[in-house]
């Protein structure tokens, strides 16, 4: 979830490898302080605020526990050259920026181009540099990258109770389109070792999830097909939030093939790591019992593969599916919030259609 917390300061010490443009510096003449691309000489420094802008919903979702090796991925050369090539055909799938003091990284963002959005995670400020509208600065450098290509949003998610936070996207004019109940259970064996309820549910696989997508289109908010909507790589926009290497991905519908009355994906990313399942849609004609076959068939498939955890992710309006989890023994963790802006003329946003 985008933050602004961030631990002391600490020298990078990789050569660099890029030669990015840097801004215009911040600040008063003299100022060394500037927005740019992260460079490969960065690590060190991106790593530390990268981590340091953990909070509630990381540590719930097992990050953090390999400290700033976590990122190392991400600077090993055969990714870095690859993102860099993708980089200057227009196809990365990923940017990075960062606010830069001297040759420290005191502030990060990171914005996925998605079809009809930019979205933008890793909002990170180092406690030193607080209070200075880094932050704001940050989010303003991927609203523009997205702009540019063309993507009419700029999307986020954040912690309901990270004030700082949400009052900071209020002010830039983000509004909230989804408010979503991320619950856990400590024992997925319990719930994989229950009876099954007596339902068809049937694993849809990679090759299902276009179907998939076009079921749950039309059953989801229309702000959400305007910003985010279901497609074969995301069911769910929450699906990038379970995204870890080496994950591996599993689908299931409820109901008879010809008429399926739920969706449910489930990511598993390591035998030491929480696994997760995403609530894209369901029918609010669904009987009881294809949901709790549904969370119950999942469960057993992460728990099969060793998650000692699972966690759910659940949007509030389906009231019903909460109660199946409640009884399954799963309990509510945090709420957050998804929320976009319109991108257009500066300072002139629109608000997004509102959810009925």
């Amino acid at each position: 979830m985008p933050d602004v917390r961030g631990p002391p300061a600490g020298p990078s010490s990789t050569p660099p490898l890029s030669s990015n443009v840097d801004a215009p510096p911040l600040g008063p003449p003299g100022s060394t302080l500037t927005i740019r691309e992260v460079r490969r000489s960065d690590k060190d420094s991106f790593s530390e605020v990268m981590l340091g802008s953990y909070g509630p919903f990381e540590r719930m979702m097992g990050l953090g526990r390999s400290g700033t090796a976590e990122f190392g991925a991400l600077f090993r050369p055969g990714l870095w050259y690859l993102l860099r090539f993708l980089r200057i055909l227009g196809l990365a799938p990923i940017r990075m920026y960062v606010a830069a003091d001297g040759g420290t990284v005191v502030g990060t963002t990171l914005v996925l181009p998605w079809p009809r959005s930019g979205y933008i995670m890793g909002v990170g400020v180092r406690p030193s540099h607080r209070r200075r509208g880094l932050a704001g600065q940050l989010i303003g450098r991927a609203e523009q990258f997205a702009g540019r290509r063309g993507r009419p949003w700029a999307v986020l998610d954040v912690e309901e109770e990270n004030h700082p936070a949400v009052t900071l996207y209020l002010a830039r004019q983000y509004t909230t389109f989804l408010r979503v109940v991320w619950l856990s259970c400590a024992s997925p064996r319990t719930v994989a070792s229950a009876p099954r309820a007596n339902a068809a549910v049937r694993a849809v696989g990679k090759a299902g999830r276009r179907s998939a997508a076009a079921w749950c289109a039309p059953r989801v908010p229309p702000v959400v097909r305007e910003t985010v909507p279901p497609s074969a790589q995301r069911l769910t926009h929450l699906e990038s939030l379970g995204q870890f290497p080496g994950v591996v991905r599993e689908t299931w519908s409820a109901g008879p093939p010809d008429g399926p009355t739920a969706y449910l994906s489930a990511a598993w990313r390591g035998s030491d790591m929480p696994g997760v399942l995403f609530v894209p849609a369901v029918d609010p004609r669904a009987p009881h019992d294809d949901l709790v076959r549904l969370f119950q068939d999942a469960t057993a498939w992460l728990s099969s593969r060793g998650s000692p955890t699972v966690v759910v992710a659940v949007p509030d309006a389906l009231a019903p599916t909460l109660s199946v989890l409640t009884e399954l023994g799963f309990e509510a963790q945090m709420t957050t919030l998804a929320m976009s802006r319109r991108l257009g003329a500066p300072g002139a946003p629109s608000a997004p259609p509102k959810s009925p």
